[in-house]
């Protein structure tokens, strides 16, 4: 064991200690104790160095600490669905699940796509327990007939841009890409061809048939895909395929890639798990959008998150009032609360590795939303402390634990996960400790001793 040295409080204030963990990041693996102070990281250690000065400790040991997660896609529920979730819910579910971040999406109602509905969040988002990114509407009100003012947006700090859904005008698509180019924005489609996907309750294939329930064929995806990718070579502008489900629209992304092309994709932790036929009982919690589809997609899906053509894995949580979900499968709402579990699946996932499962949840997105400063950032002194503590070897199932979200649309109450956020730091705050939210009292109060595992 190296000697214990003890070095000097960098700062008036109480540390937070980070002690007993393995730090992961890109450039790899170290032991190290991370030292908090007023928001930043102050030092980070060898085992055994301390903090002279009052302190609140973080035992991390037999657990990695990586940067916070980003998650680029997450309904927050208000404006207008405040029923089933409100920012404040949704921000204490997203850092119980490790996301530092979560951008949320802009179909609220109305629809965030002036500056008055941006002011608005950011008010609702004042008192959350993590951060929240603000996304745009490409079109005004989200009717797909003209532009919203992105300008005006870009320069109050909006950097994403989605209509959280499939361009109906593949010429405002390119008009958006255009514009886009100079604010250095992010266009984010879901590629989906409405005269194919129509009303479709889930994939089309054998299973659909044999349910008697219309489906949506991966042609669906993968022609949209293409031609987003097609308004992208010729704009230069920069797309995003949100939520992809095919094995196609893999390889389209890929060959993008290799093009040189400024394309990224993402992908939901439950495409990576579930299958047409997991929806065969007809129950309402396995409508997704997009809809599942084969094992040769899923496990296209899985390889694109191992070789980095997918860039990032997203929660997709869109809460729904329980009402919503008891109705006939092809008339209820798709949809999935997954802010909690949607890291769990991801690191538990048997044929994704910790690296690449991080560069997915953390790395990539936090540089696609220019958000490093909020999660995905390096573990060095002088950075912002946006952190998570995980046990990659805790099992638990949300029923045992309880769901800090309103909402219920999960399929996953009862499903064992074997991996566990213990605890998350927000800008310096701890506001997940022992894998339960801290009170706001406990988040802001003077730090001491003794707060473990």
């Amino acid at each position: 064991m190296p000697e214990t040295q003890t070095l000097p409080m960098p700062a008036a204030e109480a540390a937070l200690v980070i002690t007993g963990g393995e730090i992961v990041e890109r450039a790899g693996r170290r032991r190290a104790d991370i030292t908090v102070v007023d928001g930043q990281i102050a030092a980070v250690n060898p085992p055994g160095v301390t903090v002279d000065g009052p302190a609140r400790l973080i035992d991390a040991s037999g657990c990695v600490v990586v940067s916070g997660f980003v998650d680029l896609f997450a309904r927050l529920g208000e404006p207008g669905n405040e029923e089933a979730e409100t920012v404040a819910t949704a921000s204490a579910a997203a850092v119980r699940g490790g996301f530092t971040a979560v951008m949320a999406q802009p179909d609220t109602e109305p629809p965030l796509d002036r500056l008055g509905q941006l002011a608005e969040l950011r008010r609702n988002a004042a008192h959350a327990r993590g951060h929240i990114i603000p996304a745009a509407t490409i079109t005004a009100e989200r009717a797909g007939r003209r532009l919203s003012p992105m300008a005006e947006l870009a320069d109050a700090g909006v950097r994403w841009f989605t209509d959280v859904g499939p361009p109906d005008d593949v010429g405002l698509l390119r008009r958006a890409l255009q514009y886009a180019g100079p604010l250095d924005a992010v266009v984010s489609v879901r590629p989906a061809t409405a005269h194919l996907a129509g009303a479709a309750a889930m994939a089309e294939g054998a299973v659909s048939a044999r349910m008697g329930l219309a489906g949506e064929p991966a042609a669906s995806e993968e022609l949209a895909a293409a031609v987003a990718i097609g308004v992208a070579r010729l704009t230069g502008g920069r797309l995003h395929l949100d939520r992809i489900s095919a094995a196609r629209t893999v390889e389209l992304v890929r060959a993008a890639k290799a093009e040189g092309l400024d394309v990224s994709a993402s992908v939901t932790a439950e495409h990576l798990l579930f299958i047409d036929a997991h929806a065969d009982g007809y129950d309402t919690l396995m409508r997704a959008e997009p809809p599942y589809r084969t094992a040769a997609d899923r496990d296209a899906l899985i390889a694109g998150v191992n070789d980095r053509t997918i860039d990032a894995i997203v929660s997709g949580h869109s809460p729904v009032p329980p009402q919503s979900k008891d109705l006939p499968f092809d008339e209820a709402p798709p949809g999935i609360a997954s802010l909690e579990t949607c890291a769990a699946l991801t690191l538990g996932h048997p044929e994704i590795g910790l690296e690449a499962a991080l560069d997915a949840l953390s790395w990539r997105p936090a540089e696609l939303a220019g958000a490093a400063h909020l999660g995905g950032g390096l573990i060095e002194p002088g950075q912002p402390a946006n952190l998570v503590v995980l046990d990659l070897d805790r099992t638990w199932t949300l029923a045992e634990r309880g769901s800090v979200s309103m909402a219920r649309n999960t399929p996953h109450r009862g499903r064992s996960m074997s991996a566990m956020v213990t605890a998350t730091v927000v800008a310096g705050h701890l506001v997940v400790a022992n894998g339960q939210p801290c009170e706001p009292a406990v988040m802001f109060a003077a730090r001491s001793a003794g707060a473990g595992r």
